[in-house]
């Protein structure tokens, strides 16, 4: 999961680029006048009350995206003899604090590497992987809009901005399942010749072997387990987030963690500062805005649940690749 959420993952193309950069810039600069108008007194006295064992519980919440993403991406890969659940959770913990520490398309990119090379699987299954995870996590956020839109009315921004994720998010289900259609590039797609063919040669055997590849669309099972996995993972940040409320003593409705998430959702689909910092503080600020919480302690609570957000999702990759790189090292590093 980009948690992304989380995560998740990332979707940078559903909507359209220049409309996403003014819209993180809005964020930015809505953070920025938040700041301004903070009382550094009182943002103080809000941190001096929060209570650690609900910031742990977030944290604990927000960790438990791991291995659920991994057993997602387990269900999404081809079976192999090292395509095991605790390979794939290696992929995605190395994943996820790239991810969330590096900008936009190299978290995707380490990704393919890992699951070729942890997993096993060819080139055009791991691409495919993160292809229908892309779909996946598009519905889920779907999903979370149209449940903060239940609740209570939607931000014109963010209705216009759900629109354009429905849009695309369809334009990519149809896309994936024309690739998933058995035998749809049969007799157009020769016989794959290897990775010393030509280049064409090789376009072809990637189109020849998507099918196999996108099977789990296909799949009942594995397609529509990932999809529950995609939902739980959403399900957990709302409850991180609710854990983050009782934490500085907010009694808030269900509704207005949901359209946090919902913001978060929309303003970090493309990483324009590292770790999202700032964008993601914005985003939290502005849905709490509109329930009343004051800005120091807004401002307060977003800092504090992404800092959370970063200890589980990023942390653990970085010290995993670190030890790796230092047990490979001679003489371990020393």
């Amino acid at each position: 999961m980009s948690v992304r959420l989380a995560g998740a993952p990332r979707a940078g193309g559903w909507i359209g680029r220049p409309v996403r950069i003014l819209l993180l810039l809005a964020l930015l600069a809505a953070f920025v006048l938040a700041l301004r108008r903070v009382d550094p007194a009182r943002a103080l006295e809000a941190l001096a009350t929060v209570r650690g064992e609900w910031v742990a519980l977030a944290a604990l919440c927000y960790l438990a995206i791991l291995p659920l993403w991994a057993w997602q991406w387990h269900l999404l890969a081809p079976r192999t003899s090292s395509q095991t659940f605790s390979a794939m959770l290696r992929v995605v913990v190395t994943t996820s604090g790239v991810l969330n520490t590096t900008p936009l398309l190299v978290g995707e990119a380490t990704g393919v590497v890992l699951l070729v090379a942890l997993t096993g699987l060819e080139r055009t299954a791991a691409v495919s992987v993160l292809a229908m995870d892309q779909l996946l996590v598009g519905v889920a956020k779907l999903v979370v809009l149209a449940t903060a839109a239940l609740l209570a009315p939607l931000p014109d921004w963010m209705a216009r901005a759900t629109l354009g994720l429905v849009v695309l998010v369809a334009a990519l289900g149809a896309l994936l399942l024309l690739g998933a259609s058995r035998g749809i590039w049969r007799g157009v797609a020769p016989r794959r010749s290897g990775a010393g063919g030509s280049a064409g040669e090789r376009v072809a055997g990637a189109l020849d072997a998507l099918p196999a590849a996108l099977a789990p669309l296909r799949s009942f099972p594995r397609g529509g387990g990932a999809l529950a996995l995609a939902l739980v993972k959403k399900a957990v940040e709302v409850c991180a987030m609710l854990c983050m409320q009782r934490a500085f003593g907010l009694e808030l409705p269900l509704g207005a963690a949901i359209l946090a998430l919902g913001m978060l959702n929309l303003s970090t689909l493309l990483p324009i500062v590292p770790a999202n910092v700032g964008v993601y503080e914005g985003a939290v600020v502005l849905a709490y805005s509109r329930y009343g919480v004051p800005a120091e302690q807004a401002i307060t609570l977003a800092a504090v649940q992404h800092l959370c957000y970063l200890v589980a999702l990023a942390a653990p990759g970085v010290l995993w690749a670190g030890a790796a790189r230092w047990s490979r090292a001679p003489d371990g590093g020393r």
